[in-house]
């Protein structure tokens, strides 16, 4: 215990004198050498799997074992950036139940975690978003311990932070980002950064949480790295029904237009809806009586007086936050073949590292384009020339971003609904965006996206003035942004 203190006094004062040098430390966008550097880090909760010491990084506390089978550290880097490092699963069965009380619950509630003890969570703006139950567990133990460190380390001037995590760790750190962002301005200050890497997490909760968390860290602040041959990534297991869609869908006008139908035709309409309806709905039933109620039980055998929200009728869970795909090829399977005796050799550390330290290689060895500094950033698109309607009725939820990675020479991004990115072509003043980019696939209302990338794919100059960014086609500035 003496020891234990005199790390932390140890590490408040090193903190203490690097207040004025720690500012703007993180940067957005992906980097192989940080992802590499939080994977060692990660694999300091595994005494028996060497894949190295982070180089960076030291360790300045670890807490006790809380909740279930929970536990985190506190590191330090070398410029006074914080990080917060999740435990993953452990051979202890109380560490599984976590991952198996699968049900969902609402995004935003509270935990009754002793008698007179509850904890209250806002993971998600949208009324609609729901999360894993087992990791809203973990996470409510371990930020008890969290968020006082955080208060010592952010009066001490500390204001940038790294969350990160593998697997379960991976899955938890989502949420930990969601509930520390939630408390920016209240219990943290409010100038306080995080940037998130979760690896081969598992799917944290259902499309309207994925929406709140991707919003929340778009911009570069927030990764979920995957290694595309590792199984886990892919549960828990998703069943979607016809509710979790938005409410404006097709399927909600179904049920009355097949009653303005003649009777014969009713009949056989009533019967196929049914067939696509039913069984969903069914298999979310019995998937939530069983992880949720009967795993709730055994919860409450090993944390007596845990009383569980009501659950969120859905089971729908999907992939969350910008997906960074270790993509497995033919020299990856000759070095981890696949062998249905070993279910996680490829969920492994040590194949995650492999794949990380090759794509840094081969990033290494591609002539990336320069982006001159006062480009590097995030920008919040503020004028667009040439919409069909006002700037607020293209873009009345959200407005499109753009960021500039200095290390990779690439943009990545935003359209207010989509996720983009791709390479970027910068010469002087000049710049060029692809005219076929990476960019996810949701549908999205309005003509906000459309114009948007249309004007975009044009634009051939840039100018940066203070904090404004132009965007420009020929002479004329047809986009705007505002630094973030």
């Amino acid at each position: 215990m003496k020891k234990q203190f005199t790390l932390l006094l140890l590490s408040a004062c090193l903190w203490a004198g690097r207040t004025s040098a720690q500012t703007n430390r993180l940067k957005p966008g992906f980097e192989s050498a940080e992802y590499i550097e939080m994977l060692k880090i990660t694999g300091g909760f595994l005494d028996s799997v060497t894949i190295g010491s982070p180089i960076r990084c030291k360790r300045v506390y670890r807490s006790p074992i809380v909740g279930l089978d929970n536990v985190w550290d506190l590191w330090q880097r070398d410029d006074g950036v914080g990080i917060i490092s999740l435990r993953g699963t452990t051979l202890n069965a109380v560490s599984w139940l976590e991952n198996f009380y699968a049900a969902m619950v609402p995004a935003v509630g509270q935990l009754q975690l002793a008698a007179n003890e509850t904890f209250s969570y806002k993971l998600a703006k949208n009324p609609r978003a729901a999360v894993h139950a087992g990791w809203v567990i973990g996470m409510a133990y371990l930020a008890k311990d969290i968020l006082p460190k955080l208060d010592s380390a952010t009066r001490k001037g500390t204001r940038e932070f790294i969350i990160t995590g593998d697997s379960q760790g991976g899955a938890l750190a989502f949420l930990m980002t969601s509930y520390l962002h939630s408390q920016v301005g209240n219990r943290l200050p409010a100038d306080v950064r995080f940037k998130t890497y979760c690896i081969a997490a598992p799917k944290p909760g259902n499309l309207y949480y994925a929406y709140d968390y991707e919003a929340m860290t778009q911009g570069g602040w927030g990764f979920n790295v995957v290694n595309s041959a590792d199984w886990v990534p892919e549960i828990p297991l998703s069943i979607q029904t016809t509710s979790d869609f938005n409410p404006i869908n097709p399927f909600v006008g179904i049920p009355k237009a097949i009653r303005s139908q003649k009777f014969f035709n009713r009949i056989a309409l009533n019967y196929a809806f049914g067939k696509l309806d039913k069984p969903t709905r069914k298999a979310q039933k019995q998937y939530q009586r069983f992880l949720g109620n009967y795993m709730e039980r055994i919860v409450g055998k090993n944390l007596p007086n845990y009383k569980a929200p009501a659950y969120y009728e859905s089971n729908h869970y999907v992939r969350t936050g910008q997906t960074i795909v270790l993509l497995a090829d033919e020299t990856y399977y000759q070095k981890y073949p696949d062998d249905p005796t070993k279910l996680f050799r490829h969920h492994l550390l040590q194949p995650y590292l492999y794949l990380g330290e090759k794509q840094a290689d081969q990033t290494a060895s591609t002539p990336a384009t320069t982006v001159p500094q006062p480009l590097a950033g995030a920008w919040e698109l503020n004028y667009l020339s040439g919409g069909q309607g006002s700037f607020g009725e293209l873009f009345p939820d959200k407005k499109p971003m753009l960021t500039f990675d200095a290390a990779t020479g690439r943009f990545s991004g935003s359209t207010g609904c989509n996720r983009i990115n791709g390479p970027l072509t910068v010469d002087g003043s000049g710049i060029q965006f692809p005219q076929a980019m990476a960019m996810t696939r949701m549908a999205c209302p309005g003509n906000g996206e459309p114009a948007f990338l249309e004007v975009l794919k044009k634009v051939n100059r840039y100018a940066v003035t203070d904090n404004t960014l132009a965007l420009i086609v020929g002479d004329i500035a047809v986009m705007r942004f505002t630094r973030q």
